[in-house]
């Protein structure tokens, strides 16, 4: 029998997802904000790299189809490596 106040764990998961959602828009704020005063072909190609994963991040925590979401990233990563393998 459950406690009253002990989440079952599906509402852990969609707890955790919401925080990660939480922390993820966060971060795209602050990723605006450096891209408005970065200067730079280099840090511009990280920082678009970044905002990839945390656009990723976020919609594996808004999705309910999150193996999707994860083989979309992993396609996105071998791209990303083999792009720094080219430089």
């Amino acid at each position: 029998m459950r406690k009253p106040n002990q989440l079952t764990p599906e509402e852990k998961i969609k707890h955790f997802k919401n925080v990660v959602k939480v922390l993820m828009n966060d971060a795209s704020k602050v990723l605006a904000e450096i891209e408005l005063i970065s200067k730079g072909d280099e840090m511009e190609e990280k920082i678009s790299l970044l905002n990839h994963y945390v656009d990723y991040t976020k919609r594996l925590c808004e999705s309910n189809e999150s193996a999707k979401v994860y083989f979309d990233y992993l396609s996105l990563q071998e791209k990303a490596n083999s792009n720094a393998q080219y430089n």
